[in-house]
């Protein structure tokens, strides 16, 4: 294999782990939902509620068919957080533990069974909550570490605000699944909107991430060993600095 194939291939690895998590985090809520349709289980009033959701119908694989579905989602979201590495040390620690924070989700339902795991309905809500708290702070506070690459002055702005309302989105998003719940007309849904609101942002994320990366181009000149630190200012006469993969200097470079 030539040297610039293999360093295409190792790149398709992080473009793949980007669109992936935005692809099953965007049709998620909706999956579930007609999944749990398949077996006559209706729509229920919280995305959680699906882990115990009976079947209705005599086309049974498990006494709670959606259950597969809802932990499968929430396994393959933490396992790519986990397996994608930040491009810094605060950035890949606030990925880890949000991906740590998803397997949480998965393992302690909301709504519990009798003599289940004690405590389970805190500990889901605390790990949710957590999740979003450690992805509303990679946008908000670590998209620095790859914008910086993007030449436009006003696409690093375009997307500085964008990472900032995701970001809130995120960090806000029961007040969002509120707002979403009254326009559907669906407030007994409401608790079903604001998961679907905060999933929906955390898709928003990875999308604009892989925009940003592929307008910068950052990742391809890391690889390639062109990628050089923008300029401090226009007055500046320093000589711009050579990164490694992870936007890290390279020592005497």
């Amino acid at each position: 294999m030539e040297k610039e194939t293999l360093q295409m291939h190792m790149l398709s690895t992080y473009n793949s782990l980007r669109f992936g998590m935005f692809a099953i985090a965007a049709a998620a809520p909706i999956a579930i939902v007609l999944w749990g349709f398949l077996f006559h289980v209706g729509w229920l009033n919280s995305i959680s509620a699906y882990y115990f959701a009976p079947t209705a119908d005599k086309w049974v694989y498990s006494a709670y068919p959606t259950r597969v579905l809802f932990v499968g989602i929430l396994f393959a979201l933490g396992s790519f957080l986990y397996l994608y590495r930040g491009f810094s040390t605060r950035e890949n620690v606030a990925l880890n533990a949000a991906g740590a924070c998803a397997l949480g989700v998965a393992v302690f339902p909301m709504y519990r069974e009798v003599d289940y795991l004690p405590f389970s309905n805190i500990l889901h809500f605390s790990f949710a909550i957590l999740l979003f708290i450690c992805m509303a702070y990679t946008a908000i506070f670590c998209h620095e570490d790859t914008l910086r690459f993007v030449a436009d002055a006003n696409r690093r702005k375009h997307y500085k605000v964008v990472y900032h309302l995701i970001g809130l989105f995120m960090g806000l998003f029961p007040l969002v699944g509120l707002v979403m719940a009254a326009l559907f007309g669906a407030m007994q849904r409401h608790v079903f909107w604001i998961e679907a609101a905060g999933i929906w942002a955390f898709a928003a994320y990875w999308f604009t991430k892989s925009q940003e990366l592929k307008e910068s181009q950052a990742e391809v000149k890391a690889a390639t060993g062109t990628l050089t630190q923008p300029p401090p200012g226009p007055s500046s006469n320093q000589s711009p600095a050579s990164f490694d993969p992870k936007g890290e200097p390279i020592p005497g470079v």
